[in-house]
């Protein structure tokens, strides 16, 4: 049976809303994201797409075919006799990055800020495997659960008006990759040379809510090797497991 006590509300004429309790958890997460699975194959009569947040699920539905206090008894059913322990599948994604203050506009004052150096930042911010909790603010904006709480830091007081494309951010206790050129306030502490988004591909972003990703230190050098290897479509992702 579903273990967390979810709330279902209504969120506009062809929307609703599931909350979970409202935190940042890898469980909840899972929950979350075998649940939506569940609804996209079992309900496909009503069922026209959805998205997730860390703790929340939002269902679009057809009304002409189902009300919406029938959709959460439906809901509600379901999820009580839903089991996630089941195991699912996702994979864990190798990301280069560059961590060189000529291509990360933030990392020397990161530094100081956190009194600490270059070599440390790098180790701290890639040692770690990240939990891709889901995909939001830019079409593949990676949202990232599980940094290192020494690089904690507040997102900047002034957003730029441009930040560059595959630039590695920070914002208090999360870390993500801009995947296009956009405005935004994070601290940007590296960037990476590949394409996180092509939108005409049947799949954009080949990175999914539940996998895992791993970012790979690599010298300016490397950066512009791949930049080159990319734009020549001679540069797949390296997935380091299923």
């Amino acid at each position: 049976m579903g273990i967390y006590k979810i709330r279902i509300e209504k969120f506009g004429d062809e929307y609703a809303l599931i909350n979970w309790p409202q935190k940042i958890d890898p469980e909840i997460s899972e929950d979350l994201l075998q649940f939506d699975h569940l609804i996209n194959q079992k309900f496909e009569d009503w069922f026209i797409e959805s998205n997730t947040t860390y703790a929340s699920l939002c269902i679009r539905y057809d009304p002409a075919k189902i009300s919406f206090n029938d959709l959460e008894k439906t809901l509600k059913v379901t999820y009580q006799s839903f089991n996630s322990l089941a195991k699912r599948d996702s994979n864990l994604w190798e990301i280069p990055v560059c961590y060189h203050p000529e291509v990360a506009e933030d990392s020397i004052i990161f530094c100081k800020q956190k009194n600490i150096d270059l070599a440390q930042l790098i180790k701290w911010h890639s040692e770690v495997i990240y939990r891709v909790y889901f995909l939001g603010f830019l079409p593949g904006f990676l949202y990232l659960g599980g940094m290192d709480k020494r690089l904690e830091l507040p997102r900047r007081s002034t957003p730029r008006q441009s930040v560059p494309k595959g630039a590695v951010g920070i914002a208090g206790n999360q870390t993500g990759i801009y995947p296009q050129v956009s405005p935004g306030g994070w601290n940007l502490i590296g960037r990476s040379p590949i394409e996180l988004f092509d939108a005409e591909n049947p799949s954009p972003c080949f990175i999914q809510p539940g996998d895992q990703v791993k970012f790979k230190p690599i010298d300016l050098r490397t950066f512009s090797e791949i930049i080159t290897s990319v734009y020549n479509n001679n540069f797949s992702p390296y997935k380091l497991k299923t």
